[in-house]
Order: structure tokens, then C-alpha cells, then sequence
């Protein structure tokens, strides 16, 4: 991969990483109430498009703290196999701790980012990479966000959000999927957009 670009963050790149790093809290543990309580406030005003509605629909399933909490562990906890899973490795070879994540530990390494201390999820869980995404977006490096993307989370967000999305333990999830899924198709045409202009200026 090439240097990072460096551009001074818009209104609209702060908003692209806001809706990672919320992607990010919902998915790697039960939000906490005042996230959740952010959520009822903020639905937008009716528009025509695909992402205010999916925005709308997740401010409007939320419900209190502990059902989500418990949906959570429905859904994402369990001594087995659980509903759903959180891992990339899964949904590209239908095995846990395979290639996807060398690869991905390998870029990891490259950008200078490594999990964090007492951390035991491997670094392909959905959260982790979301995350990633933000930080790449904060620190304004439109090169390592495209390659990032299209190489980690392209390959696999759609069938994650199929699956949560049919999940039966599914309601406030059901609507976290809705919107993901919008946002980030959103994510993958302005890419797709970058490299057929010849990729990042």
C-alpha cells in the first residue's frame, strides 16, 4: 500500500466516522444508556433516502437497556456456536482464526495498530474492524481507508448483516443490520467510485 493522503476532515467525513465508531460500540458489547438514549433523540427529519430511513428505523427500535442487553447475549454469547457470528474468518472460510485474520494482523502491523492489552477477541471481530475504519477516517488516510475496506470489510459485511438480520433472537439488531448494511454499500460505491477515477487523489 502506498503513504498515507492527508486531507483536513469535513463534515461529512466526521459523520462517516461516527457512524463506524457507533457501529462499533453496538456491536462489540450491549450499549450503554446514554448511547441508547442518543439514539431515541436522533431520528432525522423524512427524507427519500435509503440511509435516513435505516437511521430512522434503528432510533425507533430501541427499547430499554437490559433487552438490548440481554438480545445481545442472545444473539453474539454462547458456550457453543452462537446465532451469529462476530468474526470475519467465519463467513470467509467457515472456520475461526484462519487466513482472513493473518492477513489482516498483517496490516494491522503495517499501520501501527495492535489489540489492546487484556483483550482476547481475535482482531477480525466486526467491532475491531469498524473501529479501525474510524481511526483511519480521523486520521485523515484516504489510501489505508479504500485498501482497508475493500480487502477486510467488503469480502464479508453483507453476509453478516444477512445474518443478524434473520436472526430470530433479532429486534434492535435487526435494525443495527438495516442500517449497517445501508451504510455501508454506501461506503463500498464511494470506493468502488475512488478506483475507477484512478483511485485516491
Amino acid at each position: 500500500m502506498n503513504a498515507p493522503v492527508t486531507t483536513l476532515l469535513d463534515d461529512a467525513d466526521l459523520a462517516r466516522a461516527d457512524a463506524y465508531a457507533l457501529l462499533a460500540h453496538l456491536l462489540f458489547s450491549p450499549p450503554q444508556a446514554a448511547v441508547l438514549d442518543t439514539l431515541r433523540q436522533s431520528q432525522r427529519e423524512a427524507g427519500g433516502d435509503e440511509v435516513s430511513a435505516a437511521w430512522n428505523a434503528l432510533c425507533a427500535a430501541v427499547s430499554d437497556e437490559q433487552t438490548i442487553a440481554d438480545e445481545y447475549a442472545a444473539l453474539f454469547v454462547s458456550v457453543g456456536k452462537p446465532e451469529v457470528s462476530l468474526y470475519a474468518s467465519w463467513y470467509l472460510t467457515g472456520f475461526m482464526m484462519e487466513k482472513p485474520l493473518a492477513l489482516l494482523r498483517d496490516d494491522l502491523m503495517q499501520l501501527g495498530l495492535a489489540r489492546q492489552a487484556g483483550q482476547q477477541d481475535p482482531e477480525d471481530h466486526m467491532a475491531g474492524e469498524l473501529e479501525v475504519m474510524r481511526h483511519l477516517i480521523m486520521r485523515a488516510d484516504a489510501v489505508w481507508q479504500q485498501c482497508f475496506f475493500q480487502q477486510h470489510l467488503q469480502p464479508w459485511y453483507g453476509d453478516f448483516c444477512a445474518a443478524l438480520g434473520a436472526a430470530e433472537a433479532g429486534v434492535f439488531y435487526r435494525a443495527v443490520a438495516r442500517f449497517m448494511q445501508t451504510f455501508l454499500d454506501m461506503e463500498r460505491d464511494y470506493f468502488r467510485l475512488q478506483a475507477a477515477d484512478g483511485g485516491v487523489k
